[in-house]
């Protein structure tokens, strides 16, 4: 008589296919703990991009501070390179196109966990009426960019100021 040997997977077969899906798991989470890092970069820039928008709007607009008073210079965002987790919206009240002081400041928005940007501090500031940009002060460059990155991250991101179109751009 003859007996025919049971089929399925052995002790090994289990193991292997076991060690495989660890393999690919392992990979799969390291990738996904990669690109998150890089979107935090992605999402520093937005924020960026949305607070330069924020203070063009309001500037366009004529929005009235507290006091029921239109800053004499707009509004405007600071990029701060001694710390450079944090953007500041503020209010030219002295008419300089520049940050002047604390004074001037209306709310601090900080960026993702290690994201900083680069290229040293920079004051922009939309004018009233037609929010024409001024850089530190001064409407002599066609446009700034300041770039966004973290040490943790493979990217790195670009946010764009046209001075005299008032364009945003992200790239």
């Amino acid at each position: 008589m003859k007996f025919k040997r049971a089929r399925g997977f052995t002790l090994i077969d289990l193991m292997v296919a076991i060690s495989i899906f660890t393999l690919v798991t392992a990979l799969v989470v390291a990738n996904f703990n990669a690109g998150a890092r890089n979107d935090s970069v992605r999402q520093g820039a937005s924020i960026a991009a949305g607070l330069l928008r924020r203070a063009q709007t309001a500037t366009l607009a004529g929005a009235l501070l507290s006091d029921g008073e239109f800053p004499a210079g707009g509004y405007g965002v600071r990029f701060d390179a001694n710390n450079a987790g944090v953007l500041t919206l503020f209010a030219d009240k002295d008419g300089n196109f520049n940050y002047t002081d604390a004074a001037e400041e209306l709310e601090d928005v900080l960026l993702p966990d290690d994201v900083v940007f680069g290229g040293g501090t920079l004051a922009v500031v939309f004018s009233a009426p037609d929010a024409d940009a001024y850089f530190n002060g001064v409407a002599s460059e066609a446009s700034k960019t300041v770039t966004f990155s973290a040490a943790s991250a493979d990217v790195t991101q670009s946010v764009i100021i046209y001075r005299l179109s008032g364009q945003i751009r992200v790239q």
